[in-house]
């Protein structure tokens, strides 16, 4: 097994072909999504968020910095003590709950950046009811700081008056010895400092007693919520543009996989590395879809795709000239399976060989499904398996389609054995009757991987050139075919591409350079041979 090399990985161009080829696939996962965030908006129920601000102040003297500012670690015990417990039961005892509300699932609290400030969000179906509950809330917490104010300063006062009290007690201890031993330079240093003490606990009492009475009380409320008018979520236009992106990766995510697991045939590099032989031709589809089972070649002589039949011509003309023989070559037509436009194919490389010069004979070899006679409006006549059970000349069942120099055999009555009828000695003598009176003699085959019938005309060919349809054949099957061949030792020397974009071609438009009737006459007008035929054709069903 060969190592996949770089060059066969698939680059930025294979993968914009395969987004052009899957598009479709792309665009439906995308208004997938986009429907999807669209219906969810939709069908979402609106969330509303109210908000309240407090701004915290000192609870304590234990929170004070010194400078009436709170630090930033209090600041974010303060965010946990929202939702805590105790300001859960003051909200279940201002408003007589059964029992304290989680308070975490009714709001969240942030502090905005540095500040002091913490920012109380509820949100709710109801835009008032998410108002009313950020507004409980704050208002709850604010009353637990104005109770945790007050206790903070009253221990500190109690504090304050057990000191001072001790100290006290230790003076009337010290005046009592000094009176009994009076000129004691210890107890007076002692008292001395006992005095400066007290006199700084009094100090500090009535700070406390005024930051009690004029301090504020832990917080205030800075912004009472109010009912929102417009919700939080679902956020439509946003959710469509997200669904969108979304939709978009994943839209070309399914196309690369959907054509990554897709074993249909788009790239001509596909069926070159199969099959091997040079592509001959490149064959887009009609514009009008009505005409793609047609000669195109009489119908719309100049048209792009009678052009590249011409090319094919073209290029058969120049893989035959490296032929040794001067006996006309034998090219069989044939394709893997139905629907690839083999026959279609055949009967237009007959016309343009035909143009170029060459004296054409079209052989129908399909003999279980007769297509080349019906495409020229001939109907079914007696053909190939006619002369192969009578025996007659070639020359008494060649029929003329108007094209000058291009006669047709049709496939003729249908047989029951059309295999043993085409591996006949007779099949032999006859190609060399047709080979003697004629430059080129193109065979229309049946599909090989159909039945046994092409691979006993392949053997009897100069050259085999295989038909492709792009986005119908399948790699398996180029790769059953190829294989098919081989058994019995046949390589294709050329392979045709229809269905191709025609964008890829470069076709020289003549449409300009003729009158505007020219283009939209008849097909009379359009081929030079007898204008009986052509409007037969023209008239005739598609094949």
């Amino acid at each position: 097994m060969t190592a996949v090399g770089a060059s066969d990985r698939p680059g930025l161009r294979d993968h914009a072909r395969a987004l052009r080829r899957r598009w479709r696939t792309g665009v439906a996962v995308l208004l997938l999504c986009v429907g999807l965030a669209l219906a969810y908006s939709l069908a979402a129920t609106p969330t509303y968020a109210a908000s309240a601000d407090v701004l915290l102040e000192p609870s304590g003297p234990q929170t004070d910095t010194g400078d009436g500012q709170i630090d930033a670690e209090e600041v974010a015990t303060q965010t946990q003590v929202v939702t805590s417990l105790p300001v859960a039961r003051l909200v279940q005892s201002r408003y007589g709950l059964a029992s304290p509300p989680d308070l975490d699932e009714l709001v969240t609290v942030q502090a905005v950046g540095t500040s002091r400030v913490l920012r109380i969000t509820a949100q709710d179906s109801d835009a008032d009811r998410a108002a009313r509950t950020a507004s409980v809330v704050a208002t709850a917490y604010l009353q637990f700081r104005e109770q945790d104010s007050v206790g903070s300063y009253e221990q500190a006062r109690e504090r304050l008056a057990s000191e001072r009290a001790d100290v006290e007690t230790r003076l009337g201890q010290i005046d009592d010895e000094l009176a009994d031993q009076p000129g004691q330079e210890a107890l007076a240093s002692e008292r001395r400092t006992l005095l400066s003490t007290q006199t700084q606990l009094d100090s500090q009492a009535d700070a406390l007693t005024e930051s009690l009475t004029t301090a504020a009380t832990g917080g205030e409320l800075l912004r009472n919520p109010e009912a929102p008018e417009a919700p939080v979520t679902p956020q439509t236009l946003l959710n469509v543009v997200l669904g969108g992106l979304v939709g978009l990766v994943l839209g070309v995510g399914a196309a690369l996989l959907r054509d990554r697991l897709d074993d249909k045939v788009h790239e001509e590099a596909t069926v070159h590395q199969t099959l091997g032989g040079a592509v001959l031709g490149r064959v887009p589809e009609w514009r009008d879809r009505a005409l793609s089972e047609r000669v195109a070649t009489l119908l719309r002589p100049h048209d792009p795709v009678s052009e590249e039949y011409q090319r094919l011509a073209a290029n058969l003309r120049f893989v035959l000239a490296t032929r040794t023989t001067d006996a006309a070559p034998v090219v069989l037509m044939t394709s893997a399976q139905q629907g690839e436009g083999k026959t279609v194919t055949s009967a237009n490389l007959a016309v343009a060989a035909a143009r170029l010069g060459l004296r054409v004979v079209l052989v129908d070899g399909d003999l279980r499904r007769a297509a080349v006679a019906p495409r020229f409006g001939l109907g079914d006549p007696p053909g190939l398996s006619d002369l192969l059970a009578s025996g007659q000349p070639a020359d008494t069942h060649l029929l003329d389609v108007g094209v000058d120099d291009l006669r047709v055999l049709a496939a003729g009555t249908p047989a029951p054995n059309p295999a043993a009828l085409l591996s006949s000695p007779r099949m032999g003598e006859l190609l060399d009757e047709l080979v003697a009176s004629a430059d080129l003699v193109v065979v229309d085959s049946p599909p090989v991987l159909l039945g046994a019938d092409t691979l006993e005309l392949v053997t009897r060919a100069d050259l085999v050139v295989a038909v492709t349809r792009v986005g119908v054949t399948r790699r398996r099957q180029l790769v059953a075919l190829r294989e098919a061949l081989r058994t019995v030792g046949v390589t294709p020397a050329g392979v045709v591409l229809n269905g191709v974009d025609e964008s890829h071609l470069t076709s020289y438009d003549y449409r300009r350079a003729r009158p505007a009737e020219d283009v939209t006459t008849s097909p009379d007008a359009a081929s030079p041979g007898p204008a009986e035929p052509e409007a037969r054709l023209s008239g005739q069903a598609q094949g």
